[in-house]
């Protein structure tokens, strides 16, 4: 690998690393040609459905992380090229579809961060170039078969709520959106950030530690055990990036289940338990928790509803544990 090299004003020599190596550009213009030539091979709605029915049957039932711990160890970008080039090789011509699309999205749950972004990007080069402000390389009408017969599967609410989560993931995403949102939604995460800002607070307002952990952060704490372990046990909704083959994933996919959103039923949970208690701000609380909300539909790790209905079960256990656990004022 050769690297440029410039002088600077005092006629030294500054070595200047580029900054895509093309070993990676090789690896990753491997996974968009076999993505490529596999959606070329869709040449009808009836094939998209044959294609769609099996990955469906595959990925039943399962989380995310169910499906990762059944894929080979990945380290690097060339290891998952390689895995997609041979799913592909060795499967007759009549799946050879199927098997390009499961093997990429198998390749792109791996732990590591560098192949993962590399492989993501590559589908979404195919499968969504649009999103990505580039000239498509895939049959635009091929690639609506697939996306098509993945919504007609979906019962009608399901179906509504898909096309509005494509709307909102497939706004442009730039390094400093996916960026803001990644890290939202990470200091958010199990509500982490407002347990920091009961801590905090704890140190410079007159109010114990005591009450604050009764009134704001034991009802919180209740709200996001509730939402992320028996609800979500319940319902178990797959994640759109395992329904919808066309959605944009930021960051490390979620193992757990959908719906709902654990992190906007935490986001708002906080915000009402804190506004109700520290009424200052409180404007500034419930965009903060907003913006979470909205980043779980942008980073592709939740549809609209999910969001909507952990908001609302968020604000409504708050409401009900933070009456439940406060202090009984006698007249």
């Amino acid at each position: 690998m050769s690297a440029s090299n410039t002088k600077n004003e005092k006629g030294k020599v500054k070595r200047s690393k580029p900054k895509n190596p093309p070993e990676e550009k090789v690896q990753a213009q491997a996974v968009r040609r076999a993505l490529k030539e596999a959606v070329a091979k869709v040449d009808s709605p009836e094939k998209a459905d044959e294609v769609i029915g099996k990955l469906e049957e595959k990925a039943a039932g399962k989380t995310a992380a169910e499906v990762e711990k059944k894929q080979p160890t990945i380290t690097t970008l060339a290891n998952a090229a390689q895995q997609v080039k041979e799913a592909v090789q060795s499967a007759p011509a009549s799946k050879k579809t199927e098997k390009a699309l499961e093997a990429t999205a198998q390749v792109a749950t791996t732990q590591d961060k560098r192949t993962r972004e590399a492989v993501s990007e590559a589908a979404q080069a195919v499968l969504n170039p649009e999103q990505q402000g580039a000239p498509a390389e895939a049959d635009p009408q091929k690639r609506d078969y697939l996306r098509q017969a993945v919504l007609k599967r979906l019962k009608p609410l399901d179906a509504v709520d898909a096309r509005l989560f494509l709307a909102v993931n497939h706004l442009p995403h730039t390094r400093l959106l996916n960026a803001l949102y990644y890290g939202l939604t990470f200091i958010f995460q199990g509500a982490a950030a407002w347990y920091v800002w009961v801590g905090i607070t704890a140190l410079y307002k007159r109010v114990t530690l005591k009450e604050l952990f009764r009134e704001v952060a034991l009802p919180l704490a209740i709200t996001g055990t509730l939402v992320d372990y028996p609800i979500k046990g319940y319902f178990k909704r797959r994640r759109p990036f395992i329904t919808i083959i066309q959605a944009i994933v930021i960051g490390k996919k979620p193992g757990s289940w959908s719906f709902p959103s654990g992190h906007s039923a935490g986001a708002f949970a906080g915000a009402w338990l804190l506004n109700r208690k520290f009424p200052r701000w409180h404007g500034l609380r419930y965009l903060v928790a907003s913006q979470v909300a909205f980043s779980r539909i942008y980073l592709g790790d939740h549809y609209p509803g999910d969001v909507l209905t952990g908001s609302l079960a968020g604000l409504l256990f708050a409401m009900f544990f933070g009456w439940l656990l406060a202090p009984k004022r006698h007249k």
